[in-house]
Parts: C-alpha cells; structure tokens; sequence
C-alpha cells in the first residue's frame, strides 16, 4: 500500500469513527432504481446567470429536495459555461479562511485563468453538519432523491443557458459530483461536454466493494446485489453512442477504484493522475488543467 492508498484508507477510517453511530442505508433499501427515479425528477432555474446563491426544491418520485446553485463567474454569453458539482459531505458555498472544498481549490482565486462562465451546484443535505448528513443518508432512497436531484438540476441549469447562449455547456464534478454528471448523461444526454473527475458509473460497486464500504450498513452489505441494482448506472451510460465524455481517475484510488471504474469507459480516453481519492482531489491544479483542456475540445469538437 502507497501514500496515496493509505490516505484513503486512513480518511475512510476516521469518517468512520466520526460517524460510528450513523451508517449508510442502515433504515431501508426498499427504492427503485436510481436510473429509473433521476429521469422523472424535476427542477426549475429562472436565471442561472443571476448573482448569488439560490434555493431550488426538486420534485422527484421519492419527494422533494432542496439542492442550490450559484453562478461564481459570468463572463458572457460567447464564453462556455462549467456546471461544477462538488464531493461528498463539502460545504461547497462556504468560502472562509479556513473552509475548505473542492469547487474553491479549483476556481477561487484563479477566476483570471479560466476563460468560462462557472455555476456551482450543490447537493441536497450539504448545507448540514456532517452528522447531520450521515444521519439523512442512512436511508437509501435519500441517497437516491440527493443522485436524481443534482442530475436533475444540471438539467435545470444546461436548459436556461441554452436559451442565453450558443456556446457550450460542460458538466462537472469531483467524486459524488462526477457520478452526477455521469448520470446526468445516461439520463438526459443533452450537455456538450462531461468531465467526472474521479467518478465513473459503477456506483453501487463503490459501496461493496472499495474501502468505503467500512461506512456501511452491515445490513446493507448483506445484500451487495441490492446496492449495485439500486444504484449502479453502468449499462446506461454504455449506451449513450455520443463522444462526449472527458473522464480522469486516480490510478491508486481506494474509494472510487481504478480498474472497477474504468471499464465504465468503454471507448472514450481515460486521463490518469499518479494519485489517490483525496491526494487526487487536493491535486486541483491537475484537475483544473483537465477540465480546461475538455472545455476547449467542447468549443472545438472537430
């Protein structure tokens, strides 16, 4: 085991003693499919070039969810716009001294080196304490409405920039935000571009069978059939005949594993960090690099 691996396993592993007493799933795995819930959930964006942050209730069949959006940086209509969905349990909004995210390491303070408009997205249940959130999570279909309601507000969001503007719209995010990306492209299929930054479409696997798996319900590994059923996209995103996809993985990635992950993608190029799940995810200016270059190819598809 390397650095990068041990990392993982150490981060695991403390999640794990932070949050003993909530597990994930441990209430019910009675829900559909996610891939039959996110195309059925609905969001509505009025501007998704208006400053500030803004609230948006998700209809979806399992209920309601309340996600949130923010355009960081608007540049124009002629420029392409970045959808940006960050990692799980990140207060993406948060910009503080010592906040930390994913969406900050990537955009804040580099505004000047990205020629893009940029809107973050976040989550249902990430505006809560992490207990908070580990505790809504122990139900599956909460895990699920968070999927559907984050692809479903992509959706929301690509929809109103395309009636502002010709030029591209990407959809990104790190970890959970790349699954959602991912899944937004098996689902609807209609932005120009997606970069999942170590994500892929096996997404109930990632809860059986990688390091994550210590934060699980032992009532739900018992049935690990259940989990990939419920909640693994792979066939899916398969279809999708489109050229489309950008995706980059972590070659000593414990959580969201290399070889499991990268059979998701058949036919596309898989850009490959020398990193870990979290060394990868600190690794912004990799990242951002990656992203830049995909955004580039969505301007220039030819």
């Amino acid at each position: 085991m390397n650095y990068h691996e041990l990392v993982d396993v150490v981060a695991i592993r403390l999640s794990g003693l932070l949050t003993r007493d909530q597990k994930l799933f441990e209430r019910s795995l009675d829900v559909p499919p996610l891939v039959d819930v996110t195309p059925d959930a609905e969001a509505t964006v009025e501007n998704a070039t208006a400053a500030g942050q803004h609230a948006v209730d998700v209809d979806t069949p399992l209920g309601t969810f309340e996600a949130a959006y923010m355009p960081w940086q608007w540049r124009g209509p002629a420029y392409p716009t970045v959808v940006y969905h960050h990692g799980s349990g990140e207060h993406p909004f948060e910009f503080g001294r010592f906040a930390s995210s994913s969406f900050r390491g990537l955009f804040v303070g580099h505004e000047d080196e990205l020629p893009v408009n940029i809107v973050g997205v976040r989550a249902p249940f990430h505006d809560r304490s992490s207990t908070e959130y580990a505790r809504a999570l122990g139900d599956l279909g909460n895990f699920v409405g968070m999927c559907a309601s984050s692809a479903a507000l992509f959706e929301a969001i690509r929809a109103d920039l395309a009636d502002r503007s010709e030029a591209p719209v990407v959809l990104a995010g790190v970890s959970l935000g790349g699954f959602a990306a991912n899944l937004h492209r098996a689902c609807f299929g209609t932005a120009d571009r997606y970069v999942p930054l170590l994500a892929g479409a096996a997404f109930g696997e990632l809860f059986v069978s990688s390091v994550y798996r210590h934060l699980v319900a032992d009532s739900a590994l018992c049935r690990p059939d259940r989990l990939r059923d419920v909640l693994d996209f792979t066939d899916e995103f398969r279809a999708v005949e489109a050229d489309d996809c950008a995706p980059l993985l972590g070659r000593y990635d414990r959580i969201v594993e290399y070889d499991v992950q990268r059979s998701c993608y058949e036919g596309f190029p898989v850009a490959v960090i020398e990193k870990g799940h979290v060394t990868g995810a600190l690794a912004a200016d990799l990242l951002r690099r990656h992203l830049l270059d995909a955004v580039r190819d969505a301007e220039s598809p030819a």
